[in-house]
């Protein structure tokens, strides 16, 4: 390696490319750095040189295994998801020897001491070489490309990107034949996740291979827990990326959870904070297939409305098992209108409108204590146009009974529940939620908890990495 042309603390820079970017803080993890909130740009080069040293140890001891069935192969296994056609795995590698295998490892792995006229395609720095796949994940085979001229492999990198790209996969979970990655653009967030991430991924090393398949949704509730142990608030949202590089087939799928639900989550994990609000969403989110916590986070990352939708579907089937306000009402509107507010962006004051309204309509409900009560306004709640001739019927009655000074409804609140607009759908589940909620806390045909024991299941785990 050309030592000449580096100086402390610039060896590896921050890139555009998330999975580079990945790969830069599993190098800083591989370095021994004590310091967690260290950047990748703060390495040293005898830093820089441990993590790499670290990185070729793993992939040329697997010389002597004989396949990837044999105890201790998971590096070897993980090279066909991401370095396929590597000297770890050629296709005579059965007919070569250890010393042999060994050998054209160290080759592969050896850090290039040239430095080209040409910069890094990523960061700009003098490049070092010329990548393609068998380097950097997801890249374009040089059989594939016409870009360049038949077998250069075409992308240009210094010494710090070719490595990150090299420990990229320490920072990944993989299993089931993919790899999945979390990215962040808040650095301080990046680096914790990853720096966990590679000590998982060295204990796994240690003991398995990657045969093992991935369980229904496991990514995406592995990802939520890693965002659990940050304490701190996050300043970007969080990518999940979920790909292979294998030869047999080249995946890429991006899952995002923009910033303002990141934090929310986040937030609401934290142990010091976790109520029972939260505990019933992920109850409310269990089947009998998947367990609540599993789906909450597959929602979290593919379809973020359900995670309202569902807290309120919910309370309904509970309310028409009761005839009554479940105990968990009070708890999850609160976690509502936290979500809402937090996340949907709803304005505070057309909360307290409908939850004005709420309490008025729970006024007029709890003067007809019978079961079926609650029943026929969900139902008519359910239907915009039979809401409207309800709140038309009542608006009168309650009128005539107590005056103009105080309407049922004003026209805002009619606004906010029939006038189009993307949140006209949250503002009426509000309002049936704000109606149990004054209902429950009214005492109003009390019910009773409901029996389940996946209060907690595996998000809630305390972990210590």
């Amino acid at each position: 390696m050309n030592t000449a042309s580096m100086t402390v603390g610039s060896v590896v820079r921050l890139t555009a490319h998330p999975l580079q970017r990945v790969g830069a803080y599993a190098l800083t993890a591989l370095a021994d750095v004590r310091d967690r909130h260290r950047s990748p740009e703060s390495l040293s080069l005898p830093e820089f040189n441990y993590a790499c040293e670290q990185m070729t140890a793993d992939v040329v001891a697997t010389a002597d295994l004989p396949d990837t069935k044999a105890p201790g192969s998971f590096w070897l296994a993980a090279s066909y998801l991401f370095w396929p056609n590597s000297k770890m795995n050629p296709t005579n590698r059965k007919s070569l020897s250890t010393p042999q295998r060994q050998d054209q490892i160290r080759q592969w792995r050896q850090r290039p001491s040239a430095v080209l006229d040409v910069p890094c395609v990523l960061c700009g720095a003098a490049a070092c070489g010329f990548y393609g796949k068998v380097d950097v994940p997801l890249a374009a085979s040089a059989e594939h490309r016409n870009t360049v001229v038949p077998g250069h492999d075409g992308m240009a990198l210094c010494v710090g990107c070719l490595c990150s790209f090299h420990a990229l996969p320490y920072g990944c979970s993989i299993r089931g034949g993919k790899a999945a990655a979390l990215h962040s653009w808040d650095d301080e967030v990046l680096a914790r996740m990853t720096l966990r991430q590679t000590r998982r991924t060295r204990q796994q090393a240690q003991v398995s291979t990657t045969e093992a398949s991935a369980g229904l949704y496991s990514r995406e509730a592995e990802a939520l827990r890693a965002l659990r142990i940050y304490e701190h608030p996050v300043r970007e949202g969080v990518e999940l990326y979920v790909f292979s590089n294998s030869n047999k087939q080249q995946t890429l799928d991006v899952h995002r959870i923009e910033q303002p639900l990141t934090e929310w989550l986040r937030a609401t994990l934290q142990p010091a904070v976790l109520g029972a609000g939260f505990r019933y969403l992920i109850r409310a989110h269990h089947t009998s297939k998947t367990a609540g916590s599993v789906r909450l986070a597959y929602n979290a990352f593919h379809y973020p409305h359900r995670l309202a939708a569902t807290a309120v579907s919910y309370l309904a089937a509970l309310t028409d098992v009761h005839g009554a306000p479940p105990p968990e009402t009070v708890d999850l509107a609160g976690l509502y209108q936290s979500f809402i507010k937090e996340v949907l962006g709803v304005p505070q004051r057309e909360v307290d409108q409908i939850v004005r309204l709420g309490d008025r309509i729970g006024q007029l409900l709890r003067n007809q204590p019978q079961r079926g009560t609650l029943k026929e306004f969900e139902h008519v709640q359910s239907d915009p146009g039979r809401l409207q001739g309800w709140l038309k019927r009542q608006a009168t009655a309650w009128t005539l009974q107590r005056g103009v000074s105080e309407p049922l409804i004003t026209t805002e609140q009619w606004r906010l529940l029939f006038e189009p607009s993307d949140r006209v759908r949250f503002h009426r589940d509000l309002l049936f939620v704000a109606v149990l909620e004054h209902l429950a806390t009214h005492g109003w045909l009390t019910g009773t908890p409901a029996e389940r024991d996946d209060l907690d299941d595996n998000i809630l785990v305390e972990e210590n990495q």
